[in-house]
């Protein structure tokens, strides 16, 4: 599935597994609301069927939850951050870096998800095999069983389930993960950009004609919704792709700012102020050896004395970036070390700093093309939720 940035109102966290924020969206609340209503109309005002539809959705989202965590762990064993997994009314969506991964990573991080709901029905089918045993049931009788309530019918109910749900991530429709199959598998042969406007155009296709046989065909509304969701879901991710593509064909160096070849380490810290208060890249012999930050010169100048030097107030050891660098690389550092700033250099020469504002004029030229009616002002934060970021299921 992907990335939910659209939505204005904020997840519920409800804790942390290994490092990774499990997050409730409100609109899972629309599903309880739903399963009551509906089940109420269907059964009258006996409790016990509610209660049992209640407690079917919730056991159906932990399996959600489950197929979304095991995209998560198989993303971490190639070395991704994840940042959270999140549950809503149309499902669930685990979030982490964007990295490059050869076709082998993406088709083990796509598989991980299925694979669990495999094994949540391979696990369930002797559970149902001893009960129906225990309860003298015959073949018929399972059949006949399935979303009645009772702990049979809870059973059967998730066995059909996670079956459905296998049966629907592997559709060869983008963004699901049977598009992300193919996109995997054509990678290698025609490039990530090119696989991925094959996967997606394949998949809308698809995603369309669902949506044509739902309505005339189905009469279901709700199905017909869905395959929307997909067309755009997908449309949205071949956006990212897009700009993620034109970044890394940039390079850093061209971007970087020239600012009269830092400071020395030894020079007052008022002088850093020469420029205006800004982040500063502290050189010795054309050679980067640290960062004067912005708000730490802003600091010492205000509590201490004026005769401090900047290697009193410095960071040092602050790694710079190499001139032939992609920008986009240079962004994804710039946020796993939250850095607003990163000295850029040629051969060890300091060649120019690169700020969070060039990162964001860079965002914005390049996204406006990409994204039809982009504001010219946009944040990157904006830029990204208009895009829905990649690498999010």
């Amino acid at each position: 599935m992907c990335q939910m940035n659209g939505f204005s109102m904020r997840s519920l966290r409800l804790g942390n597994l290994n490092g990774i924020e499990i997050k409730l969206h409100p609109t899972f609340l629309l599903v309880l609301l739903w399963v009551v209503f509906d089940w109420e109309r269907a059964w009258g005002r006996a409790s016990s069927p509610v209660w049992f539809g209640v407690i079917f959705v919730l056991l159906l989202f932990v399996c959600v939850l489950l197929h979304e965590l095991g995209h998560a762990s198989m993303a971490t064993q190639y070395g991704l951050r994840v940042h959270d997994v999140t549950l809503s009314v149309i499902g669930g969506v685990a979030r982490y870096d964007n990295a490059p991964l050869d076709s082998r990573g993406e088709m083990a991080i796509t598989l991980a998800g299925p694979a669990v709901n495999l094994a949540i029905v391979v696990g369930l089918l002797p559970v149902i095999a001893l009960v129906g045993v225990a309860g003298g049931y015959a073949v018929d009788d399972y059949l006949l069983s399935v979303m009645q309530p009772g702990v049979m019918g809870l059973l059967t109910g998730l066995l059909i389930s996670n079956l459905m749900l296998l049966a629907f991530n592997l559709l060869p429709a983008f963004p699901m993960d049977g598009g992300r199959l193919i996109r995997a598998a054509l990678t290698g042969p025609l490039g990530r950009e090119r696989a991925t406007s094959v996967a997606v155009r394949g998949g809308q296709a698809l995603a369309l004609g669902l949506a044509v046989m739902s309505v005339f065909r189905f009469h279901s509304l709700s199905l017909a919704l869905i395959a929307i969701f997909l067309i755009f879901a997908a449309e949205a991710e071949m956006r990212a792709v897009r700009l993620e593509s034109a970044l890394r064909r940039m390079h850093v160096g061209q971007f970087a700012l020239w600012d009269m070849g830092g400071i020395a380490p030894d020079q007052p810290l008022k002088f850093a102020l020469r420029g205006g208060a800004r982040d500063i890249v502290v050189t010795e012999r054309q050679r980067v050896v640290g960062m004067l930050w912005r708000n730490d010169l802003l600091n010492a100048l205000g509590s201490g004395p004026g005769s401090r030097t900047v290697s009193e107030v410095m960071e040092p050891g602050v790694a710079p970036v190499r001139t032939d660098e992609s920008v986009f690389d240079v962004h994804r550092r710039m946020e796993s070390e939250h850095r607003p700033a990163l000295p850029v250099t040629e051969n060890g020469i300091y060649r120019g700093v690169f700020t969070s504002d060039r990162l964001v004029h860079v965002y914005r030229q390049v996204a406006q093309p990409i994204i039809p009616g982009l504001d010219p002002n946009a944040s990157i934060g904006q830029v990204v939720s208009g895009l829905l970021r990649p690498r999010a299921r």
